[in-house]
């Protein structure tokens, strides 16, 4: 039987795609492999030291970065340069030689920590755009196992990848794969019309083409949360301590609003929803309030801090226009929660209002739901253009950029009648039991392992091993 290799960028557990790798690798085994988030002097000319930790239910392979990947290859490369470009805003997108360097070296990183420990039979599984170079250092090195790359990101639509400076070494690493997935049908034909206007290739069916001599697979993979995962934050002091603190505190009208503190987020559209939900129904005065969750450092940008401070003026505007001595229509936080008092307060929110103006998925979305009260449960709002939406049928669907609308499917929120609540929570919760973490795993790599008939010739005849990595037995 074949063995697993999962990789992503960190191992850290508070993070919620962490909290999902970890759950699916306690189930299936297998090795871990990623940064362990510690930065530390390395030379060019000295391998970064691996740390290789046998687990009872699975491995971990780790490795510290140096200070140049991490600021210029992860923080600027990836989400000042590439993060804008998948989220349709090249306007945004900053690039230079000196971060393009430092992100072949973090991917250089990966790959030999990679060629390093796995073997022969191993499925390779890397995770989203912060790693695609290191697919073709893999081929490179000699490596014939099967490799899938998963976006976590939407793809962008038609030649938006071409704005990425030196964009077809970057294609050409991602041609090497042979499975790649995306949250939505639509990432999926983005990337296909993308790669057949760009590249002579053949379609040999609706997800398949050969290029270059080899099969790639591509398919729709939507990204589930861990049910398990849910019920134990629900369980947890801190969610039913918090939970308590905002029934108490908050009014019963309370509107969610989350998400990372970037430029998808949306957020100035849901706060002009509210001055417009409160000028059509002045009876919302006084027992409303949009919560607004906002950790800086949840920001994928360098333009966090100024986000952040744009949000707090506007904020501050609609409070002291439409507010009283006794209340304020918007309560917004910085404070960065656990995940469990993250739970307390979704479960205690009448509404979520997850409205990105672009997401590959949203989970939030999905933990909203899971945690809910089935007898009581909120009303879930959804743009229309996170991925989320193309898979949770029975969530009220909006344009995030038209403030009216928002405002309408709030006050519709606020009105829906309990049988009603409880049907739409019922077949939510019906799609997200069907595609959980584990069902997205499961999908992927079962796909991933079997190759197709015609899949021939990997370049396993033409690569040489000339990176010098060296193949090492994993116990």
């Amino acid at each position: 039987m074949s063995g697993f290799i999962l990789v992503s960028h960190n191992l850290s557990r508070a993070a919620t795609l962490s909290a999902l790798y970890e759950s699916i690798l306690s189930r299936r085994g297998g090795l871990w492999i990623s940064w362990d988030g510690k930065t530390q002097a390395i030379s060019s000319e000295t391998p970064h030291p691996l740390h290789f930790r046998h687990g009872h239910k699975f491995d971990t392979l780790s490795f510290p970065l140096s200070r140049g990947e991490v600021e210029q290859g992860y923080h600027h490369y990836v989400h000042q340069g590439l993060w804008p470009i998948f989220h349709q805003r090249p306007d945004l997108a900053r690039f230079n030689q000196d971060d393009l360097s430092q992100y072949r070296k973090l991917n250089e990183s990966y790959a030999r920590a990679i060629a390093e420990y796995a073997m022969p039979d191993d499925v390779i599984w890397v995770q989203d755009y912060h790693l695609i170079p290191s697919v073709k250092m893999l081929r490179t090195a000699g490596l014939t196992n099967r490799i899938g790359l998963f976006f976590h990101q939407p793809f962008p639509a038609g030649v938006g990848f071409s704005a990425i400076p030196d964009w077809s070494w970057l294609a050409e690493s991602l041609l090497c794969c042979d499975l790649i997935g995306f949250q939505t049908s639509q990432d999926m034909n983005n990337f296909l019309l993308w790669v057949e206007s760009t590249f002579r290739c053949e379609r040999l069916s609706v997800t398949r083409i050969r290029i270059h001599g080899q099969i790639i697979s591509t398919g729709v993979y939507p990204v589930g949360i861990d049910l398990e995962d849910a019920h134990c934050l629900l369980a947890s002091n801190s969610c039913s301590y918090m939970e308590e603190q905002c029934r108490a505190t908050l009014p019963e009208n309370t509107i969610l609003s989350g998400g990372h503190l970037d430029d998808s987020a949306g957020l100035p559209y849901r706060i002009s929803a509210i001055e417009v939900l409160l000028r059509h129904h002045p009876d919302y005065t006084g027992n409303m309030m949009l919560l607004q969750l906002a950790s800086p450092a949840a920001g994928y940008t360098s333009r966090t801090a100024e986000l952040s401070h744009e949000l707090e003026n506007l904020c501050g505007e609609m409070n002291g226009v439409q507010g009283t001595l006794e209340w304020c229509p918007i309560s917004y936080l910085t404070k960065a929660y656990s995940r469990e008092e993250q739970a307390g307060i979704y479960r205690a929110s009448r509404v979520a209002l997850v409205t990105p103006l672009m997401a590959g998925m949203s989970l939030m979305a999905k933990m909203y739901v899971a945690v809910q009260d089935p007898a009581n449960p909120g009303v879930l709002i959804l743009s229309q253009f996170a991925g989320a939406a193309e898979h949770m049928e029975g969530a009220l669907i909006v344009n995030p950029y038209d403030p009216d609308a928002i405002a309408d499917a709030i006050h519709t929120a606020l009105r829906i009648p309990l049988s009603e609540r409880q049907n739409r929570h019922a077949r939510l919760m019906k799609g997200i039991h069907q595609q959980d973490c584990h069902w997205w795993a499961t999908r992927f790599v079962e796909d991933l392992s079997a190759p197709e008939s015609e899949d021939i010739g990997l370049m396993a005849g033409s690569l040489m091993l000339s990176s010098g990595f060296n193949g090492r037995v994993r116990y």
